[in-house]
């Protein structure tokens, strides 16, 4: 009898936990006051997407050359001799890869713009604070290019982390992610590199989802197979649960017969 009721109340857990993460409940039972949900998906590209500072040098001297050699006024202004200069010495001086990138990286947008070749994983990440306000908020991602919605600094580790100067008490923040060629080395182990802390040294939870094929993954594509599991798990709690009311029944019954045979003595 008590490996059944013991069997039934293992039966009616289990199955109430799987509804609950189907429906969302066990997550919001196990959240912290400060946690993350990090919702990733790979990000694809056009192949040979990308500019590299070599080619914008060549095409910039290239097209500089062709104009100091058919400008009649640079002619007229730096004579022969300058002229030859400006085009053999000049502008392959000014004009090279490291100026460049130089450029690239100092114009922002511009950079941006350019930086999508380098981005492998996109995402959005919603962090929550339920508890008092807090300051120095940062999430810690491996390969993290690009944020919106917060600061890249890099630690002392030499891990990526998004910043966040202070959460107020109840604030959720929505943060855009980017991630390069390090999430997608990390592989499986890519959630152990994903911390949340604040400045007061307090750790948060985080809630990591995708990219990646999972072993769940039909369930989001098939609505009959979330119904068909979920049907299963309320089928199986709703008899573990008749087990255990009639065992209870049964051992009150049990009881009673016992104090009745006891009482005439």
């Amino acid at each position: 009898m008590r490996l059944i009721v013991l069997g039934a109340l293992v039966a009616a857990v289990l199955s109430l936990a799987g509804l609950l993460a189907m429906t969302g409940g066990l997550r919001q039972m196990a959240s912290t006051e400060l946690s993350a949900e990090v919702h990733l998906a790979e990000f694809p590209l056009p192949q040979g997407f990308g500019l590299e500072p070599q080619e914008v040098a060549d095409f910039l001297v290239k097209e500089l050359t062709v104009r100091a050699t058919d400008d009649i006024a640079l002619r007229l202004a730096l004579g022969t001799d300058g002229q030859k200069k400006l085009i053999e010495v000049v502008i392959p001086r000014l004009v090279n890869s490291v100026v460049v990138r130089d450029m690239i990286s100092q114009i922002k947008p511009l950079h941006n713009v350019l930086s999508v070749g380098a981005f492998r994983i996109s995402g959005q990440v919603l962090i929550t604070n339920r508890g008092e306000a807090r300051k120095d908020v940062a999430l810690m991602l491996p390969g993290l290019l690009l944020a919106e919605g917060g600061e890249v600094e890099t630690t002392s580790n030499g891990m990526t982390a998004v910043h966040l100067d202070e959460l107020a008490a109840d604030e959720v923040r929505v943060v855009k992610v980017w991630l390069g060629e390090a999430a997608l080395q990390a592989g499986a182990g890519l959630h152990r590199q994903i911390l949340l802390g604040d400045g007061a040294g307090n750790r948060g939870r985080v809630w990591l989802y995708g990219p990646g094929p999972w072993a769940g993954a039909d369930l989001q594509a098939i609505p009959l197979a979330r119904w068909a599991v979920a049907g299963v798990l309320a089928v199986t709690a709703l008899a573990a649960l008749l087990v255990l009311v009639m065992a209870a029944m049964t051992r009150l019954r049990l009881g009673s017969r016992r104090r009745g045979r006891v009482s005439p003595a």
